[in-house]
C-alpha cells in the first residue's frame, strides 16, 4: 500500500490487518501518527512515488499480489498553488507503480483510488452522476487524477496489468488533516469549545453540495473492490446522497455549547469550484454489494470528538 501512513491508508490498513492479509506499506515525508498503533504489525518501507528507482526497488523486493495505490497530493486547495508538484505525485506516482509491475512482469492487482472532482461541473439532469459521464476536470488536482485514470486504463489495455481505478466522491472522518472542510469546521468547533479560540467560526464557500461517506465505509469498499472488482473497470463509490455542506456546518455547531458566529473568509474562498456532486453507485452495488452505511451525523461527532481530544492533548 502506498500512503499508508495518510488519512484512508492508515484506515485502510486496519482493515486489512483485521482480514488477516501480510500488509507492506510506503510512506514519504509524514509523521507517522496515523499508524503508531499498527506500525508494529506491517512492513515499512520510505519511498518517494515520484521517484522510480526507488519504486521499482521495492516492488521487485516484495512482488505484491495486490497494490493499493493511495499516495495522493489530495487537496485541491493545494493543487492551485502546488500545480506541478501535484502533477508529479498524482500521475508521475502511478506511472511510476504501473511501469515497475510491467517491467517486473508482474500481474499484480491494482486498485488506484481517483476522484470524482474529474466530472467537473455536472448539470442537474445529470445527477447522480454514472461513470460513463464525461471527464471535465476543473483544478489541476482533477486533472493530475483524470491523467492517471486514463493511463491505467490503458496499461490494462495494452499489458493486461489488472488494474481497477475509482470516482471516489468526498469522504472523512476522524485523522483527516486541516485543510480539508469538514475537519477545519469540527477542529474549529472544538477549540471554541476549549476557549483556544473566540468564538467565531472561518469558512469559505457554503453554497456547495456534496456527497460525503464516512472513511471507514469507503475503505471496505476498496477491500471488496480488490476482491470482486472487475480489471479495467473504474467504479463511483460515495454515499448516493447530497448533503449541503451549509448544514453540514450547522450541525457541528450544534455540537457545541457556546454560542458561535460565522464569518466568511476570503482566502478560503476558490476561483473555480463544483457547485454539485453526487454518485451513481448502482454499478458498486452491483459487483460487490458494497454500500456506504455510516449515518453523517456519526461521522461529523466522530470528527468533532477526534479533534476535541487533540487539542486537549496538545494543552497539557
Amino acid at each position: 500500500m502506498t500512503g499508508m501512513a495518510g488519512f484512508v491508508g492508515s484506515y485502510l490498513t486496519e482493515l486489512l490487518l483485521e482480514k488477516k492479509e501480510k500488509v507492506v506499506g510506503l510512506y514519504w515525508n509524514s509523521n507517522l501518527e496515523n499508524i503508531e498503533h499498527i506500525k508494529s504489525k506491517v512492513q515499512l518501507f520510505p519511498c518517494n512515488v515520484a521517484d522510480f528507482r526507488q519504486v521499482h526497488q521495492i516492488i521487485k523486493k516484495i512482488k505484491p499480489k495486490e497494490i493499493y495505490h493511495l499516495a495522493a497530493v489530495s487537496s485541491v486547495g493545494k493543487s492551485f498553488s502546488e500545480p506541478v508538484f501535484t502533477f508529479k505525485v498524482n500521475f508521475g506516482g502511478t506511472q511510476n507503480i504501473l511501469e515497475a509491475v510491467r517491467k517486473e512482469n508482474l500481474k499484480s492487482k491494482i486498485l488506484i483510488p481517483n476522484s470524482a472532482d474529474m466530472y467537473g461541473k455536472v448539470s442537474a439532469k445529470d445527477l447522480p452522476i454514472k461513470e460513463t459521464h464525461p471527464l471535465k476536470p476543473i483544478s489541476p488536482y482533477a486533472i493530475s487524477k483524470t491523467c492517471a485514470d486514463v493511463l491505467a486504463e490503458q496499461y490494462f489495455k495494452i499489458y493486461g496489468i489488472p488494474v481497477i481505478r475509482t470516482r471516489s466522491f468526498n469522504h472523512t472522518g476522524p485523522r483527516q488533516a486541516l485543510g480539508f472542510v469538514i475537519p477545519d469546521f469540527a477542529s474549529q468547533v472544538a477549540k471554541i469549545d476549549l476557549n483556544l479560540q473566540e468564538p467565531v467560526l472561518k469558512v469559505g464557500d457554503l453554497r456547495a453540495k456534496r456527497d460525503i461517506s464516512d472513511v471507514r465505509d469507503i475503505v471496505l469498499g476498496y477491500y471488496l473492490l480488490m476482491k470482486k472488482g472487475k480489471p479495467g473497470e473504474t467504479y463511483n463509490i460515495g454515499s448516493g446522497k447530497i448533503y449541503s455542506l451549509k448544514k453540514v456546518l450547522q450541525y457541528i455547531v450544534s455540537l457545541s455549547s457556546r454560542k458561535i458566529r460565522v464569518e466568511i473568509d476570503e482566502t478560503r474562498l476558490r476561483k473555480i469550484d463544483i457547485p454539485v456532486l453526487q454518485a451513481d453507485i448502482t454499478k458498486i452495488k452491483k459487483n460487490t454489494g458494497w454500500k456506504a452505511k455510516t449515518p453523517l451525523e456519526k461521522t461529523l461527532q466522530d470528527t468533532y470528538n477526534f479533534w476535541r481530544d487533540y487539542w486537549l492533548k496538545n494543552l497539557n
